[in-house]
């Protein structure tokens, strides 16, 4: 995985960095605050779509937005139902725009299942430690983890999880 990362070009580098450290600090603000921030996302996005399309020009800019909507509008329609927040959609936009520019759209699809496979899990396990602890249910899952958990799965590895 090294290796790769020595190899890809400067601009898919910075897209990379820019999707690790909006991971990293919106693991750390959702654990701590439930939130992820819009100056976390919002900035990881511009800079990524600017190195996607000085990488690729217009073509690799399409196929990173279709990355970027197949990730993206599932979670938006949680959100819109109520089951999730908008900062959760951002990240997994982001997210689905560098797996989208790395591997093409069918990537994204990878990235997704990953995702909703480490949610699950997170999701068992906080239900299993507050029955431990004798506590009700948790009412929220601080999704950044598992997103990022899904992610570097994906990046990792390649393949799904299941």
């Amino acid at each position: 995985m090294i290796e790769a990362w020595a190899a890809a070009p400067f601009q898919a580098r910075i897209a990379l960095l820019a999707l690790g450290v909006a991971l990293a600090v919106s693991v750390v603000t959702d654990l701590r605050e439930r939130r992820i921030l819009n100056a976390v996302t919002y900035p990881a996005l511009l800079l990524s779509v600017g190195c996607v399309a000085w990488l690729g020009g217009v073509s690799l800019l399409l196929e990173a937005v279709l990355g970027a909507l197949v990730c993206a509008v599932p979670l938006a329609v949680a959100t819109w139902r109520g089951w999730m927040g908008a900062g959760d959609v951002k990240l997994m936009a982001l997210a689905g725009l560098t797996a989208g520019a790395a591997a093409g759209w069918p990537f994204a699809l990878t990235v997704l299942a990953d995702v909703a496979v480490a949610g699950g899990i997170q999701a068992l396990l906080l239900i299993a430690a507050a029955r431990v602890r004798g506590r009700p249910r948790p009412r929220a899952v601080p999704y950044a983890l598992a997103i990022a958990a899904g992610v570097i799965w994906a990046f990792g590895s390649g393949t799904a999880l299941f």
